[in-house]
């Protein structure tokens, strides 16, 4: 195989594992079904079963996780090394797709910032919220 595929299938392996724990999944889902849709032959493995395991893999408690992040990329990369080996062509469309999902997952990584101001007679509440009458209140 071309190293330079081989290259691709490994990033491509990696953008596809790392977009699966991010908020933009199912953006990059959808693109990446697209793409080897538009690609694939009849009687090539199903795509939907293989990106349902692996989501249902990366769902494991977070001390598991890190094996299993490193198993599906690898996997990932295997997979998608025959897929370009009999589909170079979609070659430049998946080079777009990891660049797309760098992107994605630097905007996913920003902080959220909530700034809260209460004036007079108003309240706030994270979690639990408790009211008891104020001392000196009236009462009436």
């Amino acid at each position: 195989m071309d190293p330079a595929l081989a290259s691709l299938a490994g990033a491509a392996g990696a953008a596809l594992v790392q977009a699966m724990t991010r908020d933009s999944w199912d953006a990059a889902k959808a693109r990446f079904s697209k793409i080897f849709k538009r690609h694939s032959e009849d009687g090539e493995p199903d795509l939907a079963l293989e990106l349902d395991m692996t989501e249902h893999r990366l769902r494991l408690p977070a001390d598991a996780l890190e094996p299993a992040v490193a198993e599906e990329r690898q996997r990932w990369a295997a997979l998608l090394a025959a897929f370009l080996a009999q589909h170079g062509d979609a070659a430049p469309e998946l080079q777009d797709f990891v660049q797309d999902v760098r992107q994605l997952a630097v905007r996913d990584s920003g902080n959220v910032v909530q700034q809260i101001s209460a004036g007079r007679d108003s309240y706030t509440a994270g979690r639990d919220q408790h009211v008891f009458p104020r001392m000196g209140d009236d009462e009436s």
